[in-house]
């Protein structure tokens, strides 16, 4: 070991705590973008026509669920942290240890509705399970700038100690003594003192005095050190330190370390408060630090909040890395009218790399203990969540045992071959109502039972599905409940090679259908469509004439006595496309803009054929809007081919920023002009004899940075008055700033008008709210109103709601509370999800 003489010499620092007139123009192609706005790019030629499949509609049920996980379990990625008494960084390590090494724009052209291919899914493909962690946030926005460290320029070798001082001795050319702002510079570490004494021949540094001991990332002070670098082992006494990437700090009586990798602190504390403020405090009576496993143990630990203790246990693990370690999770406590107090404790355990699960038992004071279970799974071909909850003799349901089990699995087994499975079952009807874990109550009236393969060709997909529903709705009957598909097997095709221009498709499937009913109508259904269109297109028009024909049949059991068992249907559809695009630079006040202006017409031709023999197993009704004028069947399943002679008209203009493409302002109008009536109905539906379709008209505006309006407009030309109508206005100016004025109106079913906000007072305070009032009813649908204040290292937010029950339209209300911690983590329930799902564009983040 060389030291540099007279006025540089060397520390061994063991310690390192981790710390014009419009032309004819090519389209332009739009997206949303996250804030709301719309971008556009032009002069390109238009896509190849391309709809999505038509969504399987279920007759009667209208909150069909798609993930069943959404409400009664949280989501994987949503995972607390777990407890951490001291943080990642807050560990001690040797110097000389080794580092670790919107939608898009509708197209212009349709292609025949077809059901979704099952499994048609893109999987995410991952090596490990993402580390149990809050949402990354701005969170030390409200705290002063954390301290620095010094920029002294390192030795550059861990055998090169430099000492400064105002003066110095040597003894025996063995022992240096450095008196006066004594500075010692070993590698990139620093030690201030006023009193440093090193002996070279037992390589020993002592110091006393105002030291200040500094790496990069942290920043130590005490009163004095002993440190043995051949040894790696040292002490430190009452000590306190900062850490300057996380905004963590705390204090500890003995620092000790015992190796490289071994270090303990006594009577030790962490926080993230900034100097001088202790609102909350974590301290134990001794910390254990192992950097070579990355975890951290604490005896005797206590949590206080503003001096409050609000947490004890005599034994807690925590990371000290970013690798994934069990341990306690923060509990979780809440209140509400169905629960009374609502206090869980979940513990994660890190089973493997791959692998991980919670344990969350949880104890309701009206209702009894309640343990639950989430597993987590993911590799390089398949992951998934298996989720399972059981009450024990409900006290306030006649004392009855109450379960819940799900599954949720995506996979890819071999190339090209996907799988997944959708799956959950609930004891009663009543489960999520009375056992939901938030705000969020279950509206939905079915659980889905899915389970599929699919595989994936060049130009072609295969798909295998069954399904089934778990009714948990008590209104629906069971004849209203939607049928079953055991199972559905499902063809597309479209080959790229194209003949004298011409393009093919085509679309199979078949399904058998059976019903909890047991007398019901049941049995086979084969779909298939095959399809020819004629695409030409240039940058200012299009045309695509197009000829499918569409055969189904089918193969029943419980038909009625002189009934046809085998009814079929065969009905051509022909279609013509066409549209053309103009632009013109347009100015408004002081701006320049690209106006465009693309009118679109769209024929449609199928002839009528009765069907009324033919029953309904998974067909409804599209809800009318713009971009149903160019479907090929109004209906939404094989069971029904609506007869159509009839024309599509619309306009769409939009104005477009130059430079970038950006919308700011478009606006469509479009109507069917019918040239017969409509035949084919469903069960119960009158024919349809209007000569045309209600008038729809769409308009977005934004009307400045922060603004952002959108309305939707449907006109009776028949009656004169208004059939339809969803207006929103909103304001965003950046975090905690979010208004939004919403009104809905259906002829003859609702009026409604929706206002929600989330509202700064100060700095730290903040108000959120939603109102969401019927005005043909009177009466309020839901009222939600909280407080939130965020300092430097903590927030709360308190949250009350009322809302009417959807089963018996009795009013519920909850009052919630959670307190977050920063850097450690959230006690209550989880308000944010309730306010994302309340309140439009609400971001927890913010």
């Amino acid at each position: 070991m060389s030291i540099r003489l007279p006025v540089r010499m060397a520390l061994c620092a063991l310690l390192s705590v981790a710390c014009t007139a419009p032309q004819a123009a090519g389209p332009w192609q739009c997206h949303k973008l996250p804030n709301g706005l719309s971008e556009c790019t032009g002069r390109t030629p238009p896509a190849e026509p391309l709809i999505p499949a038509d969504s399987e509609a279920v007759p009667g049920v209208t909150d069909t669920v798609a993930d069943p996980l959404s409400v009664p379990v949280p989501a994987a990625t949503a995972v607390p942290a777990p407890v951490t008494a001291i943080p990642a960084a807050a560990t001690t390590e040797t110097t000389k240890a080794p580092q670790d090494s919107a939608a898009p724009v509708e197209p212009p052209a349709t292609v025949a509705p077809a059901a979704t291919p099952a499994a048609a899914h893109l999987i995410p493909q991952a090596e490990k399970l993402a580390q149990p962690e809050e949402r990354e946030t701005d969170r030390w926005a409200l705290c002063p700038p954390a301290p620095q460290t010094p920029t002294d320029k390192s030795t550059g070798s861990s055998d090169v100690i430099d000492l400064q001082a105002d003066s110095a001795q040597a003894s025996d050319g063995n022992v240096f003594t450095l008196e006066g702002n004594a500075i010692a510079l070993y590698g990139p570490q620093r030690l201030e003192a006023e009193h440093i004494n090193y002996r070279q021949d037992e390589n020993t540094l002592t110091a006393e005095g105002n030291i200040r001991f500094s790496a990069p990332g942290l920043i130590i002070d005490g009163e004095d050190a002993t440190l043995y670098p051949d040894e790696e082992k040292g002490r430190l006494k009452n000590i306190t330190y900062a850490l300057t990437d996380v905004h963590g700090r705390g204090s500890a009586d003995v620092l000790s370390m015992d190796g490289r990798y071994n270090q303990q602190l006594m009577q030790a504390s962490y926080t993230t408060c900034p100097p001088d403020n202790y609102d909350w405090l974590l301290s134990a009576k001794q910390v254990d630090l192992d950097r070579e496993e990355g975890v951290g143990t604490a005896r005797n630990a206590k949590l206080a909040f503003k001096g409050m203790p609000i947490l004890f246990t005599p034994y807690i693990s925590f990371p000290i890395d970013d690798r994934r370690r069990s341990g306690l999770l923060i509990p979780k406590i809440g209140q509400t009218e169905e629960t009374g107090m609502d206090i869980s404790m979940p513990y994660y355990w890190n089973i493997a790399p791959d692998k991980d699960m919670i344990i969350k038992p949880r104890y309701m004071s009206d209702r009894g203990l309640m343990m639950g279970g989430e597993f987590r799974y993911l590799n390089a071909h398949n992951e998934g969540t298996l989720s399972a909850e059981y009450l024990p003799s409900d006290d306030r349901f006649n004392n009855e045992n109450r379960s819940l089990v799900a599954i949720e699995h995506h996979g890819n087994p071999l190339p090209r071959v996907e799988t997944r499975i959708i799956a959950s079952n609930v004891s009663d009807d009543s489960y999520f109502e009375d056992l939901g874990t938030n705000l969020v109550k279950s509206s939905q009236s079915t659980l889905e039972r899915t389970a599929e393969a699919a595989y994936h060709g060049s130009w072609w997909d295969l798909g295998l599905k069954v399904q089934d529903y778990q009714t948990v709705d008590p209104a629906l009957t069971r004849e209203d409940r939607p049928y079953k598909q055991l199972p559905q097997i499902v063809f597309d095709a479209a080959p790229q090679q194209r003949l004298l221009g011409l393009k093919f498709s085509t679309h199979a499937e078949t399904n058998y259908f059976t019903h909890t009913v047991d007398d019901f109508i049941k049995g086979t259904r084969i779909d298939v469509q095959p399809r020819l269109s004629l695409p030409v297109q240039n940058t200012a028009w299009y045309v695509d004439p197009a000829v499918s024909l569409r055969h189904t049949t089918y193969n029943l059991d419980n038909v009625a006595d002189g009934e046809d068992d085998n009814p079929s249907r065969t009905t051509p559809v022909v279609s013509l496309d066409a549209g053309t695009f103009f632009e013109r630079s347009s100015r408004w006040g002081q701006t320049n803009f690209v106006q465009t202006l693309e009118p679109r017409l769209f024929y449609l031709y199928v002839p009528d054929k009765n069907q009324d023999d033919i029953p309904v197993f998974d067909t409804g009704d599209y809800d009318f809007n713009f971009w149903t004028l160019f479907r090929e069947n109004r209906f939404s399943g094989p069971d029904r081919m609506g007869d159509a002679n009839q024309l599509a008209l619309a306009l769409t203009t939009r104005f477009l920023n130059p430079d970038n493409g950006v919308q700011r302002f478009s606006a469509s109008i479009g109507s069917l002009l019918y040239f017969r009536d409509r035949e084919v109905t469903l069960p119960g539906e009158p024919v349809e004899t209007d000569e045309s379709s209600n008038i729809i008209g769409e308009i977005t505006l934004n009307l400045a940075r922060n603004w952002l309006a959108k309305s939707e407009l449907q006109w009776n030309p028949h009656d004169s008055q208004t059939a339809r109508s969803d207006q929103h206005l909103q304001y965003r100016a950046g975090p905690r700033k979010l208004v939004n004025l919403a009104y809905r109106y259906r002829e003859g079913i609702q009026e409604q008008a929706d206002i929600s906000f989330l509202w700064p007072l100060s700095q730290s305070w903040h108000l959120v709210g939603r109102w969401y009032y019927s005005l043909d009813d009177k009466t309020t649908i839901e009222a939600l109103g909280g407080l939130g204040y965020e300092s430097c290292c903590w927030g709360a937010q308190i949250v009350g709601r009322s809302f009417i029950n959807d089963d018996s339209d009795s009013r519920n209300n909850a009052v919630f509370f959670q307190l977050e911690l920063k850097g450690l983590g959230k006690l209550g329930r989880k308000v944010d999800s309730a306010l994302e799902h309340g309140i439009l564009d609400y971001d927890a983040s913010d």
